[in-house]
């Protein structure tokens, strides 16, 4: 018979060598802040993620024996990544910066190769079969809320997991069981106080009071998961972010003495400010080739180049001019062609 106590240990003890800085086991029930997560949905605050809102998906974060019968058990992971190097110094004109998770190889087939060997060394230590389903946050997991009911950290006003001591730089990961494991104390301690650091720098003012965010106002959220065309208002907010968005981490007091990780996803593969008129000579094959293996890819070659062209609007670069003016002849994206056109505009209104 297993000991699911030594199990629990040895566990913890195989997930840190693979990486892991943290991990904590949660009971699968209730799934902590359901209710909190659908008025989310009912509210529109997820945006164009229509994903998230789909009735098959709700009900298994509501109910994650929905994704694998008789679990019991979600085993929280957090693997660290390394803070930006350039602060809140702002991209000169002409280049567009990258959030600092997005400068190395996509970190979901790195993450889910280490944690199908925990998978294999869970099974090995099992006497007889146990059930296990491991995600990267893609599965329908409310991962930061299972990763404060297992005790590692709590959600600060920008919805972000702190890790007391150790900051908001970490990717989350979870393998759901039927492992009847220990299950850790929850983290229940306010990390974040009176301090609205990152409520106050949040460019967009997407910062909710109830410690979520309005996703269709996130920067992250415009530059990422958003398709077509973004409101002019927001453009103008959008700053020098030509993927994603770092700054409520960088203002987090509990990211001010991080260190970069001992033991990051990989080797930089990107700057994190990148010049942005040779973009625009990118064709889908070559734009696969230089982005394909990085978080990037998932903007597509439209969002990066719509993106780009915002920034360029925003930095008044007179020198884009021709290829803002190439592609909005060129191109026939809604999204990249209005970017195009607005930018222009900034431009030459200047």
């Amino acid at each position: 018979m297993t000991d699911l106590l030594r199990l629990r240990k040895d566990i913890e003890t195989e997930a840190k060598h693979l990486g892991f800085q943290h991990v904590g086991v949660a009971s699968a029930f209730p799934a902590p802040h359901y209710k909190d997560f659908c008025e989310w949905i009912e509210n529109n605050y997820h945006g164009t993620m229509g994903y998230l809102a789909r009735e098959d998906t709700l009900a298994k974060r509501g109910d994650p024996q929905l994704i694998l019968e008789g679990c019991q058990r979600i085993l929280s992971l957090a693997f660290p990544y390394s803070p930006p190097q350039s602060g809140l110094s702002p991209a000169p004109r002409g280049v567009g910066r990258i959030s600092t998770y997005a400068t190395t190889a996509d970190y979901h087939q790195i993450l889910w190769e280490k944690l199908a060997k925990l998978e294999a060394f869970i099974r090995q230590q099992v006497d007889g079969p146990c059930k296990l389903i491991s995600y990267v946050d893609t599965g329908p997991v409310l991962e930061r809320s299972f990763a404060a009911q297992s005790g590692i950290g709590s959600a600060g006003k920008n919805s972000n997991l702190i890790i007391q001591g150790y900051g908001s730089y970490f990717f989350l990961a979870e393998i759901l069981t039927d492992l009847p494991l220990p299950v850790d104390p929850p983290f229940t301690r306010d990390l974040c106080g009176t301090c609205q650091r990152c409520v106050d720098a949040c460019p967009t003012n997407c910062i909710l009071p109830n410690r979520t965010i309005d996703a269709s106002r996130c920067i992250s959220y415009l530059t990422i998961e958003h398709k077509g065309i973004i409101q002019d208002e927001l453009k103008a907010l959008m700053g020098t972010w030509l993927f994603g968005c770092d700054v409520c981490q960088i203002i987090c007091p509990h990211n001010s003495q991080q260190l970069p990780a001992d033991q990051a996803v990989g080797e930089r593969v990107l700057p994190e400010m990148l010049e942005l008129e040779p973009l625009f000579a990118l064709d889908d094959h070559s734009f696969k080739t230089k982005f394909g293996q990085t978080p990037l890819a998932r903007a597509k070659r439209d969002g990066i180049l719509r993106n780009a062209a915002i920034i360029l609007g925003n930095q008044r670069c007179a020198s884009a001019l021709p290829a803002l003016k190439n592609a909005l002849e060129s191109e026939s994206d809604p999204g990249l062609q209005d970017a195009c056109r607005w930018a222009i505009h900034q431009i030459e209104a200047s």
